[in-house]
């Protein structure tokens, strides 16, 4: 399995956009207490981000079509709305419980992480390409 980490992320992003979009469906069941106090753009936020963020970087972390670029566009836009959703969670719970550092700290961290990500895709990209062009450039001389 490669990235087993990530791939977990990425599951807990798309279990909470789903859990999320259940407490929009019946109001009686709350995933988190702390989301008691969100308004519900937030919360329509919060799911979107994350639900959709997480099944697109699932998609990119198992691609397995021929064209590896579309994969890792896949898995990028994907952290990238999982780092959105992660963080708007973050300050909102931070916000309104800012004593529970561990409820808004961990959705923090995991934002922080889905960036970092996002943003090591570019530059396995870039390290990629160069390589390749390197490689051509050699093979023609």
């Amino acid at each position: 399995m490669v990235h087993p980490l990530d791939t977990t992320v990425a599951v807990i992003a798309v279990l909470f956009g789903v859990l999320v979009v259940l407490s929009l469906i019946a109001p009686e069941y709350t995933p988190s207490k702390s989301m008691d106090r969100m308004p519900w753009p937030v919360v329509i936020l919060v799911s979107g981000f994350l639900g959709t963020g997480g099944v697109m970087a699932l998609a990119g972390l198992n691609w397995f079509g021929d064209n590896v670029s579309t994969g890792w566009k896949l898995e990028q836009f994907g952290w990238w709305l999982a780092a959105g959703g992660f963080a708007t969670y973050a300050i909102s719970v931070s916000w309104h419980y800012p004593e529970s550092q561990f409820s808004w700290g961990v959705p923090l961290f995991l934002g922080i992480g889905a960036t970092v990500r996002a943003i090591s895709i570019v530059m396995i990209e870039r390290s990629v390409r160069r390589t390749l062009r390197e490689v051509e450039e050699h093979t023609h001389e």
